[in-house]
């Protein structure tokens, strides 16, 4: 009997165990990425179906995750972190992730299932805006943290130029060219979107190589997560240069963008031209050389921000059926994804007939249009749910990465709810068009989260939220996060940032941002007081709320001054003046101190990560000169986006933003001492050249926090909570 019993183990132990599915194996790295302690007590389980679903239950002693595919089981497990161990993985890879002592058991067996198939992530500024600079230690996380999130597609522009420069180079232009046609990296973004050509260029050499590399490890992560990297295609958009090469083609300038010199315009080859196909199938031949995926999913966004060479229906019609058609000729299975913001950015222009002429030649299931900012202006509603093509419902939430406190969830919630009921048919997905990470990271786990079965109504997901954010469960933490839902987050994106980045004046308005907010300054103060209360915790979100929240108090609070300090100059009284003026400063002072306290706001982080892609000390400066003109004048020399991509950034608030309202405080004063009105030109003059001059200066900014964010949010609140009633 006991030879029988050895020789059945011995052969139960020769049989091969069951190989796991890639898609298994794709879900345990990412958990031994994100819990390398403990990941060995979670076991994926891939089950066939036609749905993205995920079950999360304990078998065996240990934490089993089921789904359809990897990018399922890794929302299943994003879910297990978020509910069971309370832990929210940030986007950012400097963010350690505390895990728990051990598993927490799952009771019962959970299931969710997606209510749309796609889950959209990424916007084309935000790789300017905040990824540009990143190396792959940053994206691998930021990677992970959309598969935690159920994003299964994904824009994937790094590298992009790498693609293009052989193209050109194929039909003639010689290296230098290519180099020249290219902007400085910090600009590439408004360059794919055919906005503009070659500021602060030649392209280097060296960046467009490293950013080649660099792509192959985004895409090979990504589709191993199961998410759709959205590549780029042909959109008409051309060098110059190729114009003296090829004479007889229909090749014309298109209208200036921002301002810029026409030096700078972008050149526009018409897709009825014999030259457009032949370009369209070297791009995708050469995309698909390079990065050898199987991608079919095309980003092409004709005519973003710029006018078409001609607004007639008929021309629309046609270079869309055109786009499409040479567009598939090279890829069968091509799916073209395009921004709805055209039609908000020029509505004047868009009127229903030329949208309706521009989206409706493209078959059914082959377009998909991005919804860009629906918490603003839903374009479905005023398109016939854009004539029966997919889409995507977006939420934008912040412009240029802005420093704000934003996101109306009430009526964001509201939204989702209608175009996800069975009255809307077209909706195939969420997603989030965000230009800055920075900025709210609660507002884009919330919307993501709703692509998916809910079990939480808002305010006991926003509870979960708080416990998560902290590590722990803690009343005076969900109090905060009470009141932030319920009477902060009250307004959507755009204009609502602090006015202390903004260029003073005495007409009291600025270009991007207002006054005005949606909400008390009181309120703010009260969630600020329960934070105080808060036992501290060492998670990364707990310190930034510590910084957020009293930044954004005090930056109400100057706005608030800076009221009042027009009115004292114009009633004459310089001794209010001066008294509110010097407030101001002081406020200014008190922000720079806290910001220098997290990471989310150091100048010096933004600007070491650019110098670190420059392989000559030459270079490193080039870099750093590009990222810093980006955050300040935004392009030339007193350009119309000046301040755009403003923030409350240690770094910037001492040493650009500071000096020029003590400059305008000071010419204030010296106004009513002598009598003489202020000069509104001498002092916009006087910017231009600070600004200017302050992008190429050397200075040091600390890359590293300093200070204790709990310590700084409790002596600000002892600081100023009197003004509150």
């Amino acid at each position: 009997m006991k030879q029988r019993i050895i020789l059945l183990l011995s052969l139960l132990l020769s049989l091969p165990l069951a190989a796991a599915t890639k898609a298994e194996q794709a879900a345990a790295g990412l958990a031994a990425r994100v819990l390398p302690r403990l990941s060995s007590g979670i076991e994926f389980v891939q089950v066939p179906s036609s749905e993205d679903f995920y079950v999360l239950e304990s078998v065996g002693g240990k934490i089993r995750i089921s789904g359809n595919n990897a990018n399922s089981m890794a929302m299943g497990l994003g879910d297990y972190l978020r509910d069971w161990c309370l832990i929210t993985p940030t986007w950012y890879s400097r963010d350690a992730i505390k895990e728990p002592r051990k598993l927490p058991a799952v009771s019962g067996r959970i299931e969710r299932r997606a209510l749309v198939k796609d889950r959209f992530f990424l916007n084309y500024c935000t790789y300017g805006y905040t990824v540009g600079w990143w190396q792959w230690e940053q994206w691998e996380r930021l990677i992970d943290w959309m598969a935690l999130n159920g994003v299964n597609m994904a824009l994937a522009n790094t590298g992009q130029e790498s693609v293009w420069q052989q193209v050109w180079m194929k039909l003639g232009l010689t290296q230098e060219q290519t180099l020249a046609y290219f902007p400085g990296p910090s600009f590439l973004s408004w360059h794919r979107m055919t906005n503009m050509d070659s500021w602060h260029g030649p392209m280097p050499q060296h960046w467009l190589d490293a950013q080649r590399d660099l792509q192959k490890q985004i895409i090979a992560r990504e589709v191993e997560l199961g998410i759709s990297p959205i590549l780029g295609s042909f959109t008409g958009h051309v060098p110059k240069a190729l114009k003296e090469l090829y004479p007889e083609a229909d090749i014309r300038k298109l209208s200036a963008w921002g301002k810029f010199a026409v030096e700078y315009n972008p050149w526009y080859l018409n897709p009825n031209d014999p030259l457009y196909p032949r370009i369209q199938k070297l791009f995708l031949q050469e995309q698909k050389a390079l990065y050898g995926q199987d991608c079919h999913v095309y980003g092409i966004d004709l005519f973003n921000e710029v006018d078409p060479p001609s607004w007639e229906p008929s021309y629309l019609e046609d270079v869309a059926r055109r786009t499409y058609e040479i567009l598939s000729e090279t890829d069968p299975d091509a799916v073209w994804l395009q921004m709805s913001w055209l039609f908000f950015h020029k509505h004047k222009n868009w009127t229903p007939e030329r949208i309706a002429a521009y989206i409706k030649p493209v078959p059914a299931h082959r377009l998909i249009m991005l919804d860009y900012y629906c918490e603003k202006v839903e374009i479905y509603k005023q398109t016939n749910a854009f004539h029966g093509q997919d889409f995507i419902w977006s939420y934008l939430g912040n412009f240029g990465g802005n420093t704000m406190i934003a996101g109306n969830v009430e009526d964001i919630s509201a939204k989702l709810d209608a175009v996800l009921s069975p009255q809307v048919t077209n909706c195939v997905g969420l997603g989030c068009t965000l230009e800055g990470l920075d900025v709210n990271p609660q507002m884009y786990e919330y919307v993501l989260g709703r692509a998916w079965e809910r079990s939480l109504d808002d305010a006991a997901w926003f509870c979960q939220l708080a416990d998560r954010r902290l590590g722990r469960a803690d009343e005076n933490y969900r109090r905060c996060w009470e009141i932030l839902r319920t009477k902060v987050h009250r307004h959507c994106a755009g204009n609502i940032a602090s006015l202390i980045p903004h260029r003073p004046n005495l007409r009291g308005k600025h270009s991007w941002n207002k006054i005005q907010k949606d909400y008390s300054n009181d309120d703010l103060m009260e969630a600020w007081k329960y934070l105080t209360k808060v036992r501290p915790s060492g998670s990364p979100s707990y310190r930034f709320d510590c910084v957020n929240i009293p930044r954004q108090w005090l930056d109400n609070y100057f706005s608030e001054l800076y009221v009042k300090l027009l009115d004292a100059y114009k009633a004459g009284d310089a001794s209010a003046l001066s008294r509110i003026g010097a407030a101001m400063l002081e406020i200014l002072d008190d922000v720079d101190a806290l910001v220098s306290a997290d990471a989310y706001f150091l100048l010096g982080r933004w600007i070491q990560e650019a110098r670190s892609w420059g392989d000559t000390p030459q270079m490193k400066d080039y870099m750093e000169w590009d990222a810093k003109d980006l955050l300040s004048c935004w392009g030339y020399k007193g350009g119309h986006l000046t301040d755009y991509a403003n923030r409350d950034w240690n770094g910037l608030i001492g040493t650009y933003y500071k000096p020029r309202w003590e400059r305008f405080i000071g010419l204030l004063e010296a106004s009513l001492a002598s009598g003489e009105p202020f000069d509104d030109d001498a002092f916009l003059a006087w910017c231009n050249d600070f600004e200017w001059n302050w992008i190429g200066e050397k200075c040091s900014y600390p890359a590293t926090p300093s200070g204790n964010p709990t310590k700084a949010c409790r002596t600000l609140y002892k600081k100023y909570s009197y003004l509150c009633n």
